[in-house]
């Protein structure tokens, strides 16, 4: 693999050319990755296919306070996959837009530079951070889109919306979700689509966007030749499917045997307290007790986050694995390593007390891949609406604690160190229980 000298070299030459904005510390990271990413997608070129006339534009920007408390998407992610669509720089002469690079006419780069003599040579030359401002005010921002939780349906919508204008794209999302049909994104649109995945959201969508398209061309026929150029941009969406969440049903079962049998020994050998145990054994066996998971977890949060104080029990190993994990910034405002303040609230970053059962994975813009969570008491039964989901974080571990003596916090999800999340989503993934206590 590679040293850490050269991952050193590879992120000052991304920071070099503006793609990378983190630590010079050696280490492939999310912002490592997507730093290359950004290099991959501003490099690729295209050839010409012209845009469907846009209908109404949304008037202007309407901030919404959708009261998650998770970071929502990230348009540097959705860039990366929209300018591998939009190519590189073009003068065709059926554009209407005259010249276009990476999807920017050389007038909407007047309206950005507030100028009325730019040269094609501007247009040719605008750097990364120009044409992200310009996509996130006209655009991301436009839709809302921060507020979106699900990395993958975030940027469908925005690609779309680049494509024929973000009054489109919102009516036809509208549409797939059975809403009513507004001129601005509005709080309900947002709630809808933070409660759905995108495996059931993005076919949907990328098949309404093609019925519209086949609409365009029936109408106009001088746009057929661009039909087959939209459809596959649109059936492109469908690679954004995080294919987990197809798959997900129940976690690994352990047939023939009663259900959290041997759960009592493994939390024995974690200093887990019984009524810990027989609380999660009590909840599956009379609302689920058809699903016997080998994996179960337990969130000691109460303890100093120095210590280990997540316990992931494995029924068929009889194994328990003890790792550091994280609690919100609300429960812990002196950021002592103590969480003493505990809440269902949205927008106060305190983490949750109760129990939880693992959902699908979806794609974080800031952590990655992310195991949604479903509060299952009253204590945590807006999880899902905060968007409390289990994720990595790089303020976790061994290393960390010995350095500064804690753990850091997150927004009130329960976040473990990066190496080793992975692995404990497929574990848990699906069905198991998390006792957070």
């Amino acid at each position: 693999m590679f040293t850490h000298n050269k991952i050193e070299s590879l992120q000052l030459a991304l920071k070099s050319l503006d793609l990378y904005s983190g630590k010079i510390d050696g280490l492939i990271g999310p912002l490592t990755l997507s730093a290359i990413k950004k290099l991959e997608a501003f490099m690729a070129e295209k050839s010409f296919t012209d845009k469907p006339l846009p209908d109404d534009p949304i008037p202007d920007i309407t901030t919404i306070d959708n009261g998650i408390d998770q970071p929502g998407s990230n348009i540097d992610e959705a860039l990366i996959f929209t300018l591998k669509n939009e190519g590189g720089y073009t003068n065709h002469p059926a554009d209407r837009g005259g010249p276009t690079n990476k999807g920017i006419t050389l007038k909407r780069l007047e309206e950005y530079l507030g100028r009325d003599d730019v040269t094609e040579e501007e247009v040719k030359n605008m750097s990364f951070e120009t044409i992200n401002i310009i996509y996130k005010k006209n655009y991301w921002d436009v839709l809302n889109l921060d507020q979106v939780l699900d990395q993958s349906i975030a940027t469908a919508l925005f690609d779309m919306g680049v494509l024929f204008g973000p009054g489109t794209a919102l009516k036809l999302c509208q549409s797939v979700l059975g809403i009513n049909q507004t001129a601005r994104m509005n709080s309900e649109t947002l709630e809808a689509i933070n409660n759905t995945t995108d495996d059931k959201f993005i076919p949907l969508f990328a098949d309404k966007i093609i019925e519209r398209f086949n609409q365009i061309a029936a109408n106009n026929p001088s746009q057929k030749v661009f039909l087959k150029g939209w459809t596959n941009r649109a059936n492109r969406l469908r690679s954004l499917i995080d294919n987990d969440s197809v798959d997900v049903s129940v976690p690994p079962l352990v047939p023939g045997t009663s259900i959290g049998e041997e759960l009592y020994a493994l939390a024995d050998k974690a200093g887990v307290p019984h009524d810990d145990i027989k609380r999660m054994i009590d909840w599956q066996t009379h609302n689920n007790a058809g699903s016997n998971p080998r994996y179960w977890a337990v969130f000691k949060i109460k303890e100093h986050s120095k210590t280990k104080r997540m316990h992931i029990f494995d029924r068929v190993n009889k194994t328990v694995q003890s790792v550091h994990a994280v609690h919100g910034t609300g429960s812990d405002p002196n950021h002592d390593g103590l969480a003493t303040i505990f809440s269902n609230t949205p927008e106060s970053y305190q983490s949750s007390l109760g129990l939880y059962k693992t959902l699908n994975t979806y794609t974080m813009a800031q952590h990655g891949r992310a195991l949604r969570l479903e509060g299952l008491e009253e204590s945590n039964s807006n999880a899902y609406k905060r968007g409390i989901v289990f994720h990595g974080v790089p303020y976790a571990g061994e290393q960390y604690v010995k350095q500064y003596g804690r753990c850091g916090r997150s927004h009130g999800c329960p976040a473990v160190e990066y190496a080793l999340v992975q692995a404990l989503i497929d574990q848990l993934k699906g069905g198991s229980l998390l006792l957070i206590s």
